[in-house]
């Protein structure tokens, strides 16, 4: 057991939760699929989605960094490995997911003219081209979970990061159903705060692990 690696991963994944909160924090208007809304509130807020997208890049690399020294810190249990190996598949799925910020960063500049074809190709990215991004973004909430889950299992660290992951899944089931049927105006505030249980759940994992 290398505890150089603990600390190592343990802090590399609280920069890694924080900037992936940072990221998400910074976009405008989280949790829409109206494209015509989604062009108008970006090229609003150019500044803002431009430092999300590189928050989103700084913290996918941080990820992949920290799960390697997790992978290095002991003997894990095939659990806690699966958990491990979705979580770097998920960072994988969290940069893709920053250039298709990035594309609709640079369709909203002011020199992009033929709006028509701009709004084409922006609702291809938000129904087909998900078809290409879901499968790698759905590891990193799954991974997050599984590895909280392995890890308390093998007494690396306490029950207080799955407890907090497991409400953030109770969040976005129980709250999507109140926002889509009653409160649909609050997507965005869902959005933010099931994402910051997930980072939560991530920060005491690493403050765990750091201290160990």
């Amino acid at each position: 057991m290398n505890h150089t690696h603990f600390r190592a991963s343990g802090l590399l994944l609280i920069l890694s939760a924080i900037t992936f909160w940072l990221s998400w924090s910074l976009m405008p208007d989280q949790g829409t699929a109206d494209v015509n809304h989604i062009l108008a509130v970006v090229k609003e807020h150019r500044n803002f989605v431009l430092a999300s997208v590189i928050a989103q890049i700084v913290s996918s690399v941080l990820y992949s960094t920290a799960v390697i020294f997790l992978a290095k810190t002991s003997e894990h249990s095939k659990l806690t490995t699966a958990g491990i190996i979705l979580l770097n598949i998920g960072a994988m799925g969290m940069c893709a997911d920053a250039f298709f910020h990035l594309l609709a960063y640079y369709m909203t500049d002011a020199s992009v003219t033929i709006e028509s074809n701009i709004v084409a190709v922006m609702t291809f990215m938000q129904t087909g081209g998900l078809i290409f991004l879901v499968p790698l973004l759905l590891p990193f909430f799954l991974g997050t979970t599984l590895m909280a889950i392995g890890m308390k299992k093998q007494t690396m660290i306490s029950a207080v990061p799955s407890t907090i992951i497991y409400a953030a899944w109770i969040t976005a089931v129980l709250g999507g159903v109140i926002v889509n049927k009653f409160f649909p105006e609050g997507r965005s505030l869902l959005v933010l705060t099931t994402l910051g249980l997930f980072a939560l759940g991530q920060i005491t994992t690493g403050i765990e692990l750091n201290r160990k």
